[in-house]
């Protein structure tokens, strides 16, 4: 992100496993560095996940995550920041080499300072130890229920209205 902006980021994970259960927590620090506005912002937060394996074809998993404060310096940034959020997906695995992430995300729009729900449908690969995901949850989203969330969206102007 050369002249926009330098990220750092550093956390401090605890996982437990428990029978089929898997539990998560997490402690978290964020660093940006914006040099067009020649200012370091440091940013907290915590969180984790649990999950819960149904089967060898179904895991259930449920997460949250709280940051201190939701900053926003300018538009071009907001896809860098995090946020809080929390919501839950089912990993759905059709066979040793494809599945799908399908659940619902609730996290705070850095654009609009409002809570904005996205559903999570994460189609992936496994090829040998790598893993390749496609998300396309925000495109599924935008063709289904519009781009109404989106700050940046154009609208017209409304006219006064008219006397009689």
């Amino acid at each position: 992100m050369s002249g926009l902006m330098a990220t750092s980021t550093g956390q401090l994970a605890l996982h437990q496993s428990l029978g089929r259960f898997q539990i998560t927590a997490v402690g978290m620090a964020n660093k940006y560095w914006m040099p067009a506005q020649n200012t370091l912002y440091t940013h907290f937060g915590y969180g984790g996940n649990i999950s819960y394996q149904v089967n060898q074809s179904l895991t259930l998993n449920a997460f949250g995550y709280y940051y201190n404060q939701n900053p926003l310096f300018a538009a071009s940034m907001a896809p860098y920041l995090s946020t809080t959020s929390y919501g839950g997906f089912a990993d759905i695995r059709i066979n040793e080499h494809f599945g799908s992430n399908v659940g619902v995300r609730r996290y705070i729009n850095p654009m609009s300072g409002r809570w904005t729900t996205e559903p999570i449908v994460t189609p992936y690969v496994k090829l040998g130890k790598s893993k390749m995901e496609f998300p396309i949850g925000n495109i599924l989203k935008t063709l289904i229920w519009g781009d109404r969330d989106n700050p940046m969206r154009f609208r017209p102007p409304v006219p006064p209205p008219q006397r009689k």
